[in-house]
């Protein structure tokens, strides 16, 4: 079977190698060594072909048992195979955890590049708000100071329009009310003076004692 492009192998296929009836051999050993399974289908693990190797090479050294290799010999070739597993299985795992810490370091740059992103984009919003009142405030400014000259240019075309005698008659006339006012006031405030003695009656208009 092909996992990923890849020979994997059951424990059943592993016993067929080597010749053994009873696949458990290879499962029991399996289970010894700890070696993990590349994929499963239903209940059935497959193993990678560097797993598979180890199995067969274990096997066959306990088949040289009789042609002279000491038992010491054995143990430390199946030792030798059970750390070539296990190191293999290590640095596999090394390799999955750099992946994921690798995928979970990319999740967060990608994070904050969007925040600062986010930020700038408010940054630049407040900037060009700014940039906008300044515009309008110097808008409002230049209005106010065209408003301003062309009331004095109104101001001063009035009185262009006016010859010397009018604007002296102008003049003339605000003091003359002037004096009228001051006049009338004056002749009011005599008849108040008058209207103020006693009236005298026709006897003693007559017949009394003059001073």
């Amino acid at each position: 079977m092909k996992y990923e492009g890849k020979n994997v192998y059951s424990s059943g296929e592993i016993a067929d190698l080597l010749g053994f009836d009873d696949y458990h051999r290879v499962s029991n050993y399996l289970s010894k060594i700890g070696a993990k399974n590349v994929t499963k289908k239903g209940n059935t693990r497959y193993y990678s072909e560097k797993t598979k190797e180890t199995v067969i090479t274990y096997f066959k050294a306990l088949e040289r048992k009789g042609s002279g290799e000491s038992k010491k010999d054995q143990l430390i070739e199946e030792l030798r195979t059970q750390l070539r597993t296990a190191q293999k299985e290590s640095v596999d795992k090394l390799a999955e955890q750099k992946r994921e810490y690798d995928s979970r370091l990319a999740e967060q740059k990608e994070s904050y590049e969007r925040l600062i992103s986010s930020k700038d984009d408010d940054i630049s919003n407040l900037k060009d708000t700014v940039t906008n009142l300044r515009k309008q405030q110097d808008i409002a400014n230049d209005q106010i100071k065209e408003l301003t000259t062309v009331t004095k240019q109104a101001q001063s075309l009035n009185l262009a329009d006016k010859s010397p005698e009018q604007i002296k008659m102008l003049k003339g006339d605000a003091e003359t009310s002037t004096e009228r006012s001051s006049s009338e006031k004056e002749t009011d405030n005599q008849q108040t003076s008058k209207s103020e003695k006693p009236r005298q009656n026709w006897w003693q208009r007559h017949f009394g004692r003059k001073n």
